[in-house]
This record gives structure tokens, C-alpha cells and sequence, in this order.
């Protein structure tokens, strides 16, 4: 069965069967003019937007429709924990091709509904329209106590720099849906393909964070060098990175060695890792790294923020000091 056999008010109350659960910080959901929800309880609403295209950012051959939906919230939640934020409501906007299968919608939506019952995150409207290629953009509102909003402008000289978890899963993931031949050569195959569908939001890692009181903070969605270079923009710093204490997933060496690439420059460059990148004071490090432990994260120091705007420098692993020359994805 088609969404054309059925049509927009048909396809849209199935979509509400899948979404829908009791809350009752929402008075209006799916089915009237528009939601209405609560006011925020805590001092800041976060807002946040994010698109995914058909051919731009995937192929209907390259990821499930479970995992599409799952991914095009994913990526919104990982942007409020990247401001010490409380995701809560989203919204959905679906343009797709009449011909498209009602139950493919039905499992995006079922992606979609599995990733924000776990983050607390109620989808509460939309709209559904035709178009020639399937487009699918997510609109999600937060929330976030004035003196735990992460900005990436507050990066301070002498900060030190530390990310959560490991860092090029995501990638090698890309490069084995690119290249299926040399997945069987790899062992941690399934694991790298998942980080790169389905990435985990750190909304609890913001949440420690933000109330340590960690300076300047970031999502690692376009590669950790890009969101580096985004903090010291907006911070007006220089850093410096320790290539030899960056912390790269199992397996992206192998996926590495079989593309022609380095393991480092995926877990510099390659995005979508959806860890946070942040700085903070030195004297926090180890408040941050006992929280964490607690918390059974990872979290690591991978260099430090510089005085001055003189651009980002890496140390290799001879010791050596160079200009960043990577740079992470851009749309144009």
C-alpha cells in the first residue's frame, strides 16, 4: 500500500498511533491547528532545527527507514545537550514521493518514537506534503537553567580541551555502507555501521557537564577539528591538539587501512560522531572525569585552548607542532 492509496489524513493518523504518548506538559497534539505544550520550567527554551535530503545526506539503499527516523531526531536531541539543555518537544515536517510504501513511513516513524522515548522528547505535530524525493526536517525545543547554558564563545586561554567517548566510529560506518566488499575484513563492523545510523545524543554527559560549570561546549557533528575551529572562532583562542591523545573508536584503524586513509584523520574530519567537545578550567578536570565515571562515560583531554586568535596546532606523535590542516564536512 501506497501513501498515495491512502492519503495525507489517513497517513497522518497512523503516524499519531505510532507517536503518541500521555504527557501532561502537552495540552494539544497531533490533529488540531497546532501543538500546545506547557511553558518551559526552567529559564531558557532551546530551539533547534535540522534537515536530512534524500541524496544529500542518504540513499533509501543505505539505511533503513528505522534508522532514518531514528537518526533525524538523534541529531536534533545532540544539539540541546550540546547547549546543557533538556530536549522536550518536536516537531516533524515529511516531504515524500506519493509512490513511497505507507509501511516504510510507518518504521521511520517507529525509528523516530524510539529515540525520543528515551530521551524524553514528545512529537507533537508537523506536516506531510509530495515531493519528488523523500525530505524529512525535524524542529525540537528545549530547555536549560540560565546558569548551566553552554555557549561556544566562552572558551577561555589556558582551558583544557576534552571530548566525550570515541571518535571516528561514525565514519568508518560511512565508508563500510560506501564500500561493502571490505566489511567482511572487519571485526568491529556491525558496531561502526551502528554509531553512524543510529548515534547516541549526550544528553546526560551535557547535563554533568553543564552543572560542573564547564566553559564552552559543542556537538562533534561536522569533526572534531571543524567544531574545534568553530569554539576558537567564536571564543577568539587559538588551540592545540595531541593527536596522540585523541580517542578513536575500535575498528576505524581497519576500515582505515583498507580505504587508504588514517584513523586519525576520520576521527578528526569525519563527523557525525555526536560526542561533545568542550573546555573547561584545569581545575574541573578532575570533577569532570570522577562524574563521568560514575556515570560509567568516557571522557578525554585532547588538548588546550591557547591565548590569542592564531588558529588551531596539532602535536604528533614525534612531538612535533603543526597548523590543523583538516577541516570537517560543509554543504557547499
Amino acid at each position: 500500500m501506497k501513501v498515495k492509496d491512502i492519503g495525507e489524513f489517513a497517513l497522518i493518523e497512523r503516524i499519531a498511533q505510532i507517536v503518541e504518548q500521555a504527557d501532561e506538559r502537552v495540552i494539544l497534539t497531533i490533529g488540531d491547528d497546532t501543538a500546545v505544550v506547557k511553558k518551559t520550567e526552567l529559564d531558557y527554551a532551546l530551539l533547534t532545527t535540522d534537515l536530512m535530503v534524500e541524496d544529500v545526506h542518504f540513499t533509501f539503499k543505505s539505511i533503513t527507514p528505522h534508522q532514518l527516523g531514528y537518526k533525524s531526531i538523534a541529531v536534533n536531541i545532540s544539539d540541546i545537550a550540546a547547549m546543557g539543555g533538556l530536549p522536550r518537544y518536536a516537531v516533524v515536517s515529511l516531504a515524500l514521493p506519493p509512490e513511497t510504501e505507507v509501511a516504510y513511513v510507518e518504521d521511520l516513524y517507529r525509528g523516530m518514537a524510539e529515540v525520543s522515548r528515551a530521551n524524553d522528547v514528545r512529537i507533537v505535530g508537523g506536516d506531510v506534503t509530495r515531493s519528488e524525493k523523500l525530505i524529512i526536517n525535524v524542529a525540537l525545543m528545549g530547555e536549560v537553567e540560565e546558569e548551566k547554558l553552554s555557549r561556544r564563545s566562552d572558551a577561555q586561554a589556558c582551558d583544557i580541551i576534552m571530548v566525550t567517548g570515541e571518535l571516528g566510529a561514525s565514519a568508518a560506518g560511512l565508508r563500510l555502507v560506501l564500500h561493502p566488499d571490505i566489511e567482511p575484513k572487519v571485526k568491529n563492523a556491525a558496531a561502526l555501521k551502528m554509531a553512524h545510523f543510529q548515534p547516541k545524543p549526550q544528553i546526560k554527559a551535557g547535563r554533568i557537564l553543564s552543572s560542573l560549570g564547564v566553559n564552552a561546549m559543542e556537538d562533534i557533528s561536522d569533526g572534531l577539528a571543524s567544531e574545534v575551529a568553530h569554539i576558537c572562532e567564536a571564543s577568539g583562542v587559538g588551540a592545540r591538539i595531541h593527536l596522540n591523545k585523541v580517542p578513536i573508536a575500535a575498528g576505524v584503524d581497519n576500515v582505515a587501512a583498507l580505504t587508504g586513509e588514517r584513523a586519525i584523520d576520520l576521527a578528526l574530519s569525519g563527523g557525525e560522531d555526536y560526542g561533545l567537545v568542550f573546555t573547561l578550567s584545569p581545575h574541573l578536570q578532575g570533577a569532570v572525569e570522577r562524574a563521568f565515571a560514575e556515570a560509567g562515560l568516557k571522557v578525554t583531554v585532547v588538548g588546550e585552548v591557547l591565548e590569542g586568535s592564531h588558529g588551531i596546532t596539532v602535536i604528533d606523535w614525534a612531538g612535533a607542532e603543526s597548523p590543523m590542516k583538516q577541516s570537517g564536512y560543509t554543504h557547499f
